[in-house]
Order: structure tokens, then C-alpha cells, then sequence
């Protein structure tokens, strides 16, 4: 489920959950974790991508290990706001994910 309001994404949170932030790009993941309160995050790890169903698996393997409750995916937008293709490519990772 997409949420693009984080007041709707909290109240679908369990308490203590974790989020886990996403920087994709197109040679690495940056990954990182917040605290069970959700105020503050931390620099996790950095993924190199393979192919996607690696990608996807070390993910999924993160997030049940650090109880993760859902994920922030940053939209690198232009200076101006609009949206270039790398929005595009991070999209599509999200809805492959």
C-alpha cells in the first residue's frame, strides 16, 4: 500500500515498528533505519544492485529482521519540482517491490 501522506503511514504502523528509508539509485540502494520511536534515522547500509530479485530478497530479509513496519522511498525530483526520469526508474522499483 502506497501512502503518500506520513500522518497515514503512521497509523498504519504497529508500535515500535521501524521504517527503513530507500535513496535509489540506478548502481545502489542507500538504506536507512529509524529508531523503534521514529524520530530519528541512521545511515544502514549501502545495497549494490544485481538483479532485482537479489535486491528484493536482501530487502525483505532486512525488514523482518529489524522489525520494519514500512518504507520511506525518496522521489528524486528536478530543482524545479517536476519529475525526470529517475523519478520513472524509482517508481517502478517501489510497485516491483
Amino acid at each position: 500500500m502506497f501512502h503518500r501522506n506520513p500522518t497515514e503511514l503512521a497509523r498504519t504502523l504497529a508500535p515500535r515498528q521501524r521504517l527503513l528509508g530507500l535513496d535509489v539509485g540506478s548502481k545502489t540502494v542507500g538504506l536507512a533505519l529509524s529508531d523503534t520511536t521514529r524520530r530519528v534515522a541512521t545511515p544502514h547500509m549501502t545495497l549494490h544492485r544485481t538483479k532485482f530479485a537479489k535486491d528484493a530478497d536482501t530487502l525483505l530479509a532486512l525488514i523482518a529482521r529489524e522489525g520494519v513496519g514500512g518504507l520511506v522511498i525518496g522521489l528524486p525530483l528536478n530543482m524545479n519540482g517536476s519529475e525526470g526520469p529517475r523519478c520513472q526508474s524509482v517508481r517502478q522499483f517501489a510497485r516491483n517491490l
